[in-house]
């Protein structure tokens, strides 16, 4: 019985850290395309104040 609980226990542990680290993973690879489109708006800004 105690070696089904603790067993249980690391299963959860192990898919909680599964799920953190997908949306590690999807939260970098969202923060690049976001700086790349903050970038390109600055860009339009600045472009536009010259103009």
């Amino acid at each position: 019985m105690i070696r089904k609980l603790n067993g249980i226990k690391a299963q959860n542990l192990i898919e909680y850290a599964i799920v953190v680290a997908l949306i590690s993973a999807a939260l970098a690879l969202l923060s690049t395309y976001v700086f790349r489109s903050v970038q390109a708006q600055q860009k339009m800004i600045t472009e536009d104040s010259l103009n």
